[in-house]
């Protein structure tokens, strides 16, 4: 039985219920243009492998970003480190992007440090906890 699935649910409720995403994080960026929300299906975090939904929208307006890339540095502030290989980022339509391939390998405190460019470049960070 999936987590959070009725015991009477169909199939296909079943699996739109097991990919549910949370909120895990949220922040403005630098220059406070654009508010980033990150979402996971897996909650709470643990250490791991990790594909996160990251939402840029204007802090104005509230309208999904246009034309920007994104781009993401994993962190580990206490180790003083972040990760080799660099995540993948996918955009999925306007503002809205897939970032998998990201192997968050010990628990604790994480940052994912973002950079967004476009016509203008800024920036963004977000923490995580990520448990066992």
């Amino acid at each position: 039985m999936l987590s959070g699935a009725p015991a009477f649910a169909t199939p296909r409720a079943q699996a739109e219920a097991s990919t549910t995403e949370s909120v895990v994080a949220m922040t403005q960026s630098a220059s406070g243009r654009w508010h980033v929300k990150v979402l996971s299906t897996t909650t709470p975090l643990k250490r791991g492998p990790q594909r996160f939904t990251v939402r840029v929208s204007d802090a104005a307006n509230g309208k999904l970003a246009q034309g920007l890339e994104l781009r993401v540095q994993p962190w580990m502030p206490s180790m003083g480190h972040g990760i080799e290989e660099k995540p993948r980022v996918t955009s999925r339509s306007d503002g809205v992007f897939e970032v998998s391939e990201l192997d968050l390998f010990m628990p604790g405190t994480w940052e994912l440090r973002f950079t967004l460019a476009g016509r203008e470049q800024d920036t963004a960070s977000v923490t995580l906890k990520l448990g066992r």
